[in-house]
C-alpha cells in the first residue's frame, strides 16, 4: 500500500527555493550562510514562508530552526546602533535553545532516557551546542559575539544534516518512479538501506522505500536477507523496517552491536527477523480484522436511542 506523506510546501521546488534563499548557491561548493549574493530581502522571504508552513503544520524542526536563527541574524543586522543588544541576545538564545532542545528531544526513546550529551553524540551535534543551550536557558545570556558564532555554526551544521540531502532525495525519487523494473529498483534501494552506515542517508533511503507497496518491500526483505551477506546491523535494520511498515513502533537501528559481537549476533537477529516475517505472513492469511455488515440485518437507530 502506498503511504502518502503530507508536507506544508506545495511542491519540492518550493522547498528548494527556500533552501536557496537561506543558503548561497552553489550548495555543492559554498556552505556558509553569509553571502553577498543573498540579499537580506530574500532571507526575510524565506523566514516568512517558513512561518506560513508552521501554521499549516507538519513542518520539520530543522526547517523551523533554520528560520528562527536566520530571523535572529536579521534582527541583529537591523540593530545597527547597538541600542537593543540585550533583545538581540535574547532572540539568539531563544532560537538556539529551541533548535538544540527540539532536535535532541526528537531522538530520545521511551525505552532508555539519555542525557543531552549522549543524544548529541549519537546525531553528531557538537557538545558545545549543548553547553551554550544550557547557559542560555539557566544562566546569564551568552555574549553577543559568542551567539553570533554559534548561530552561524548551527546553520552550517543544519545544512550538512538536512538541507544538503534534498538533492539525494530527488535521486531516490527518480530511482523509484522512473522507467520499468520496479521490483529490481526496490531491491537495490533496500540493499543500500540495509548497508548504509550514515544515519541521514539511511533516512533518505527509507523514505524512498515507503513509496513502494508494503507487501513488496516485506517480501524483498526476506529475499535480500536470505540470499545476500547482511551483517548484524543490517539485520536489525531489516527487523525495524518490517515492524515500522506493519504499523508497530519505529525501531530504526534497534540495538546497534559492537563490531566484535557482530558475528555471533547475526544468527540471533536472523531468527528474530524470521519470527517477525512469519507474524506478518500469519496476519495476512487471517485477512482483515473487520467484516462487511449485511444491510438486511443492520437497522440504523437515531442518536440517543439504545
Amino acid at each position: 500500500m502506498v503511504q502518502y506523506v503530507f508536507t506544508p510546501w506545495r511542491s519540492r521546488d518550493e522547498l528548494l527555493t527556500v533552501r536557496n534563499q537561506f543558503y548561497p548557491p552553489p550548495p555543492a561548493t559554498q556552505t556558509t550562510f553569509t553571502s553577498a549574493e543573498h540579499s537580506k530581502t530574500e532571507k526575510q522571504k524565506a523566514v516568512s514562508r517558513v512561518s506560513m508552513w508552521m501554521h499549516r503544520g507538519g513542518c520539520p524542526h530543522i526547517i523551523e530552526s533554520t528560520a528562527l536563527l536566520t530571523a535572529a541574524i536579521l534582527s541583529d543586522l537591523d540593530n545597527v546602533d547597538g541600542e537593543s543588544s540585550y533583545a538581540v541576545r535574547a532572540a539568539y538564545s531563544a532560537a538556539f535553545s529551541r533548535f538544540v532542545t527540539g532536535l535532541l528531544d526528537s531522538h530520545q526513546t521511551m525505552a532508555r532516557k539519555q542525557s543531552m550529551y549522549d543524544v548529541a553524540k549519537s546525531v553528531g551535534l557538537p557538545s558545545s551546542f549543548v553547553e551554550l543551550r544550557h547557559q542560555a536557558t539557566h544562566e546569564m545570556l551568552p555574549s553577543l559575539s559568542r551567539l553570533r558564532v554559534a548561530s552561524k555554526k548551527g546553520l552550517e551544521w543544519m545544512w550538512e544534516y538536512y538541507w544538503v540531502g534534498l538533492g539525494e532525495e530527488r535521486m531516490v525519487e527518480e530511482e523509484v518512479y522512473g522507467g520499468e523494473g520496479k521490483e529490481e529498483r526496490c531491491k537495490e534501494l533496500l540493499k543500500r538501506f540495509l548497508g548504509e552506515e550514515d544515519e541521514r542517508r539511511r533516512r533518505v533511503l527509507r523514505d524512498g522505500l515507503r513509496v513502494f507497496e508494503r507487501e513488496l518491500v516485506v517480501r524483498l526483505i526476506d529475499v535480500v536477507c536470505d540470499g545476500d551477506k547482511i551483517d548484524g546491523r543490517g539485520m536489525r535494520r531489516a527487523v525495524g523496517l518490517v515492524r515500522e511498515l506493519e504499523g508497530d513502533e519505529a525501531m530504526d537501528d534497534i540495538g546497534e552491536v559492537e563490531e566484535e559481537e557482530e558475528s555471533k549476533d547475526v544468527e540471533m537477529v536472523r531468527e528474530e527477523l524470521g519470527r517477525v516475517l512469519e507474524e506478518v505472513k500469519e496476519r495476512e492469511e487471517k485477512g482483515p480484522s473487520w467484516v462487511l455488515v449485511d444491510e438486511k440485518e443492520w437497522v440504523p437507530k437515531p442518536i440517543g436511542v439504545v
